[in-house]
């Protein structure tokens, strides 16, 4: 790692890899804990990032009104993006559950963006509108195609809080904007409905192709009851279809069922009706006269008024005679399949992962703290410094080469070296019931706008620490649950090593409004000495 006193080796390249701070988290917070460290392990980056979309989303999802629109369409491509990425048809068909929620999520949050740009619609928007809400609900339904939420350990979803109230907000999200839309549909078909009703009322032109037609383009509730009970077989295939059938509105219901009428009374509907049938045709009349009544629509007032009905009810009788019979009667009226891609491990140790994961800068001491021979000496000695800067129950011990590794939580800094309040500075981490929760981690992250992050692992071994030079590899998620240790172990603060190194790695995240997680800063703007003056706790790395 250097040979000198004091070697740095910091980046000196610009590169931006998005590296999830989730992810990172993970990483650093639960390490790769294994009984031995170099246990093979089993590499899982799409549970990790199939879970990161799936929060950015929930989190955009339920707080989208307090959004601006231009991070929100930063943040649905990016999303789209990571899950397209996804290839292994095994994990997707072992995540359905979540994989087919987060879609469904995009796809909503899409239908919300849109709505919101509502001050000029047409039809294309429109058809927008509804092809994306249908896409949102057709996911929705392929989440629930296996049983969720049935497993015996939930301990994965609960950290990223999914969970029923989660399917539960979605499915009332969705049906709540499948009302809002309902009018735009029916009003924008609505002049179509009147000139079919003139030509049905004035020329005998009954155009239900025409009808049909204009309902299927927003999958609006249109059914030829009527006719379909008169046994006209040419309507067998006009039903409505689609992810989501929206209502038809009762003005355009009114005229579909006056034509329907109007076509049954005039002469080119030649079928000879059962006694049944005509009751039923009948039947079907009054239930229209009733609705029509009830309208207060100023076209329907206006061209289906008493006249109208009145005519239409003589032309019914010219044509099929029927007396009204008042007939009284009563009518009696008498899991979990498994989710296979994430099981979970016990372990006893936690260990800091080895290489370490690609750091913004570090800095390593050589021969550090001499007269300093019992680790839990040097401990004292580091923590002691940290605890006075302010880092005070903000610290966690991990297993590492031959000797630990301290980690301070994420806080947030200024580069300018200006104070942040500490009721800022650190990033919440515990939820509910105090329950760890990288739901709660991603929230408040996902809320800071051009912020800056910093963790910073100090490691004391004998050994040279390695840095990977790929983005950090959690393993299965089996460790997510798993904590750091909040003191140094026993067997470490008595273990004795003469010849050690310090070497200080800074994980340096920086958010803008991207409307992603921060991303790892490499640019090596920043040294390690920096981050420790900006900190004052430079004097940690002299030696005495």
């Amino acid at each position: 790692m250097g040979g000198g006193s004091i070697a740095a080796n910091n980046k000196n390249f610009k590169i931006n890899y998005a590296r999830s701070l989730f992810v990172f988290l993970i990483l650093i917070y639960f390490s790769f804990a294994l009984p031995a460290q170099d246990s093979p392990l089993i590499q899982k980056n799409e549970s990790f990032a199939l879970a990161q979309v799936y929060m950015n989303l929930s989190l955009t999802e339920k707080y989208f009104d307090s959004l601006s629109t231009s991070r929100i369409s930063k943040i649905i491509p990016y999303e789209e993006n990571v899950l397209e990425s996804f290839e292994n048809k095994k994990f997707i068909r072992q995540n359905a559950n979540l994989y087919n929620f987060s879609y469904s999520l995009l796809n909503f949050n899409k239908a919300k963006l849109l709505f919101r740009d509502r001050r000029e619609v047409n039809r294309d928007k429109l058809v927008e509108w509804k092809n994306e809400l249908g896409l949102a609900n057709r996911y929705y339904k392929r989440a629930l195609e296996k049983p969720m939420f049935t497993r015996l350990d939930t301990s994965f979803y609960d950290l990223i809080n999914f969970n029923q109230d989660s399917e539960k907000s979605l499915y009332w999200g969705i049906e709540n904007f499948r009302a809002k839309f309902t009018p735009y549909f029916n009003n924008d078909i609505y002049p179509e409905y009147q000139k079919l009703f003139f030509s049905a009322k004035r020329a005998n032109n009954f155009n239900f192709l025409a009808l049909w037609s204009s309902a299927a383009i927003y999958d609006l509730s249109l059914e030829f009851s009527i006719l379909n009970a008169m046994g006209e077989k040419i309507t067998n295939y006009l039903k409505p279809s689609g992810d989501i059938i929206y209502t038809l509105d009762r003005k355009l219901d009114l005229i579909s069922r006056y034509i329907q009428l109007k076509y049954i009374a005039s002469d080119q509907f030649n079928k000879t009706l059962t006694e049944f049938q005509i009751r039923e045709l009948y039947d079907s009349y009054d239930s229209f006269n009733k609705d029509l009544k009830g309208e207060k629509d100023r076209f329907i007032i206006q061209e289906l008024n008493t006249a109208v009905s009145k005519t239409l009810y003589n032309e019914l009788q010219k044509k099929y005679p029927h007396e009204k019979v008042q007939i009284a009667y009563s009518i009696n009226n008498p899991s979990p399949s498994g989710v296979e891609a994430m099981e979970y491990i016990k372990i006893d140790q936690y260990f800091f992962p080895d290489p370490a994961p690609l750091a913004s800068a570090n800095i390593t001491v050589e021969n550090y703290q001499p007269s300093s021979t019992v680790l839990g000496d040097v401990d004292t000695h580091i923590s002691g410094i940290l605890r006075t800067a302010g880092y005070r129950n903000q610290l966690h011990y991990y297993y590492d080469l031959d000797g630990f590794a301290l980690a301070t939580s994420l806080e947030k800094f200024n580069t300018n070296g200006s104070t942040i309040a500490e009721d800022e500075r650190w990033i919440t981490h515990l939820g509910s019931e105090g329950k760890f929760s990288y739901y709660e981690i991603f929230k408040s992250l996902f809320f800071e706008i051009e912020s800056e992050f910093r963790m910073f692992v100090f490691i004391v071994a004998s050994k040279n620490v390695t840095f990977s030079t790929e983005p950090p590899s959690p393993g299965d998620v089996e460790f997510l649950i798993q904590h750091s240790y909040e003191t140094l172990p026993k067997d470490l603060k008595e273990k004795s090593l003469p010849n050690k190194n310090l070497t200080v790695i800074v994980y340096y995240f920086h958010q803008n409004d991207i409307g992603q997680v921060p991303e790892l800063e490499l640019s090596g703007t920043l040294s390690a000495l920096d981050h420790l003056n900006l900190a004052e706790i430079n004097n940690l790395i002299r030696n005495d």
